[in-house]
């Protein structure tokens, strides 16, 4: 099975990017597929989520090696830890150090590439089934890193007013990256995140971004809310691991079902 790359973006915060990311990686992971998660976002969520200590402190970050790419060295020796969660399921961390890294990247040639140089070197020395990339709330110079690098982009959204009106600049640079970089790059489908069911105003806004989006798959499995999922976080644990039976659970299980059928 060749390597599947996958960007998780919304450049609005607080859709739940890092939730997907983590629970989605676990249960393909609990399949059996050997899953690397990439965190690329300096605040670094991912990283904690997956049960690494100290991630502040650590200096083998997916900056440090994007930072050997711009420094012109042809030998990459990218650090990948283990998480806590299975063992197959593996991370590169992130912290504050990547905004440093974004500032060398504005002087650097191919610059939107460099990310995926460092993929390609990471494809090279291990056997991973997906990579999976967490990326911050933004479409700057590691947006565009992270999708050029990708196979295919997975959108996360809130039913709410304001997440899918983000969606229009995404889906803009989404456009400039296939048309310039990477022709090959899809996108995989908008997943609704946080949907509060028992609401009028949600189940409308459910039909609006399915109406609205009509060209692009919407999933048709949601991701429920639950106070469960801060639990999870708060214990650095996938929400099956803490309640397998959970609502959000079992939408997790059937949205890799829905992906992996594709």
């Amino acid at each position: 099975m060749k390597t599947k790359t996958i960007s998780v973006v919304n450049h609005k915060g607080g859709v739940g990017k890092t939730t997907v990311t983590l629970n989605f990686a676990s249960e393909l992971a609990e399949r059996g597929y050997k899953v690397l998660l990439i965190d690329f976002d300096m605040q670094g969520n991912l990283t904690k989520a997956s049960g690494i200590i100290n991630p502040d402190k650590i200096v083998e970050t997916i900056a440090l090696s994007m930072d050997k790419i711009i420094d012109g060295n042809p030998c990459i020796n990218t650090k990948i830890f283990k998480t806590s969660i299975s063992n197959n399921l593996d991370i590169i961390p992130c912290n504050v150090s990547l905004a440093d890294t974004k500032l060398k990247l504005q002087l650097t040639i191919a610059r939107e590439t460099v990310l995926k140089r460092v993929i390609c070197s990471i494809k090279r020395n291990y056997e991973y089934n997906f990579i999976i990339i967490d990326n911050a709330p933004t479409i700057e110079i590691d947006f565009q890193n992270s999708l050029v690098a990708s196979d295919e982009v997975l959108i996360v959204t809130n039913p709410d007013v304001f997440s899918s009106a983000g969606m229009v600049s995404l889906l803009r640079e989404y456009s400039k990256v296939k048309t310039y970089f990477s022709d090959d790059l899809k996108i995989a489908g908008v997943l609704l995140n946080n949907v509060d069911s028992r609401t009028n105003f949600t189940k409308g806004m459910v039909e609006v971004v399915k109406n609205k989006w009509k060209e692009l798959k919407v999933f048709e499995t949601v991701i429920p809310s639950s106070i469960k999922v801060k639990e999870s976080q708060a214990m650095k644990l996938p929400i099956k691991t803490v309640d397998k039976n959970n609502k959000v659970a079992i939408a997790f299980s059937s949205f890799t079902d829905e992906y992996l059928k594709m």
